[in-house]
């Protein structure tokens, strides 16, 4: 067995997508999803370390239902509630919050990925023991260099404010010799409007291995080995929320059972197409572990 560390934060999700509909008050958060998708990687324990509200206890039983050591999270009165939309337009994040008094948030660039909503606090550090034999960790959106033994294979997704501030800067201050950075299409194009020269860019400056998530495009692997596009020709989308989540820590999932970042990266993809068939974290949820990628998804080298 693999053990797989979670860093990351919870939210309460309220899902819109045109024209198939909306579901409200989900559970999710790159914690959720990405737990619940490095287990779907056969052979992997999961252990993760995020806050957990007191006025959600369905978290809890959640991650209690799939076998996921929660002893290193923090209790918290409650976490983050979001308007996830969905439309042809693009994809928009807003927060559920209305201290500031006013109904309508000023307008913001649509464009074919997601805006976020206005940066959180960063995560406290993961309680002691927390990092102890881990295989792998995957960091969700951190403002440092996650601490992790030199032996854990990191698999950083990027914080997306940080990466709009500071850029190359951002990255070069939380990647280490053992990350495998995971960055999104709208990461990416923060950096360069070609998300994949973005990645190969990324890849030579920085020195580590990149697996870009591209939406329905796949994935984009570059190393120093090469650069291969996976693609995923049957999948089928209800609802995209969580799959680039999910697609990253199963990544990190087959990176700490020892495959290569290609091998990986069509574990992702998998994972990435049973997140997309159902709503939230149902899909997730409904799945069993795999010990293979499934047929249907292709790999083409570049180079």
């Amino acid at each position: 067995m693999t053990l797989v560390g979670i860093h990351g934060g919870l939210s309460v999700d309220h899902l819109v997508t045109e024209p198939a509909g909306a579901r409200f008050s989900c559970p999710g958060g790159p914690a959720l999803f990405a737990a619940l998708g490095a287990r779907l990687v056969a052979g992997t324990d999961v252990r993760v370390s995020c806050p957990l509200p007191e006025d959600e206890p369905g978290f809890a039983r959640i991650f209690d239902d799939f076998d996921v050591d929660r002893r290193h999270c923090h209790q918290v009165p409650t976490v983050p509630r979001l308007w996830i939309l969905n439309s042809a337009r693009g994809r928009r994040i807003v927060t559920q919050d209305t201290t500031a008094g006013t109904e309508l948030e000023s307008p913001g660039p649509v464009g074919p990925g997601p805006v976020g909503p206005p940066s959180e606090d960063p995560l406290p550090a993961p309680a002691a023991g927390f990092r102890d034999g881990l295989d792998g960790l995957v960091a969700s959106s951190p403002a440092e260099r996650p601490a992790a033994d030199p032996k854990t294979r990191v698999g950083l997704d990027p914080h997306q404010n940080l990466v709009a501030e500071e850029g190359l800067e951002y990255l070069r201050r939380v990647v280490s010799a053992t990350t495998v950075l995971l960055p999104s299409r709208v990461q990416l194009s923060l950096l360069d409007s070609d998300p994949r020269r973005a990645a190969r860019s990324l890849a030579a400056g920085l020195g580590v291995p990149v697996v870009a998530r591209l939406d329905a495009e796949g994935s984009y692997v570059v190393t120093a080995d090469g650069i291969w596009s996976v693609r995923d020709r049957a999948v089928t989308v209800v609802e995209t929320t969580g799959a680039g989540d999910a697609c990253a820590a199963a990544v990190v999932a087959a990176l700490a059972a020892g495959a290569d970042p290609v091998e990986a990266a069509l574990f992702g993809t998998s994972i990435a197409r049973t997140a997309l068939a159902g709503w939230g974290h149902e899909g997730l949820a409904a799945a069993a572990p795999i010990s293979r990628p499934f047929p249907g998804i292709t790999t083409r080298k570049e180079n």
